[in-house]
Order: C-alpha cells, then sequence, then structure tokens
C-alpha cells in the first residue's frame, strides 16, 4: 500500500520496528497519554473560574 492508497482509505502503511519515526510517535504518543491522564492543579482550577468570571463579567457590559 502506497502513501496515496493509506490517504484514500484512512488507513496507515504497517511500521516496522526499527523505524525511528515510528519509535518517536510510539514514545511520544505514550507521553502524550500520560499527561493527559494527570489531574490539574487546584490553583490552575482556579485560575480557570477567576478568568471565566472576569470574561462573562467583560460580556455582560457589552
Amino acid at each position: 500500500m502506497n502513501s496515496l492508497d493509506s490517504q484514500k482509505t484512512g488507513r496507515k502503511s504497517p511500521k516496522r520496528a526499527d523505524d525511528p519515526n515510528a519509535q518517536i510517535a510510539t514514545k511520544l504518543r505514550a507521553f502524550y497519554h500520560s499527561v493527559q491522564d494527570e489531574t490539574l492543579p487546584q490553583r490552575f482550577l482556579d485560575l480557570l473560574e477567576k478568568l471565566d468570571a472576569v470574561e462573562n463579567s467583560v460580556q455582560r457590559a457589552e
């Protein structure tokens, strides 16, 4: 399957285990999932709430 075929079908061609790009992609995917599973610190959630409150008050003033 060439790259044109994979674009049409939406399937990716199989990657070899020794392919450096495949290894990087696998490690990046694992890192992304580990970060995605982390909980947000409470101070960050508080900051988001404050930003929402300011944004809402500005929208009401307009």
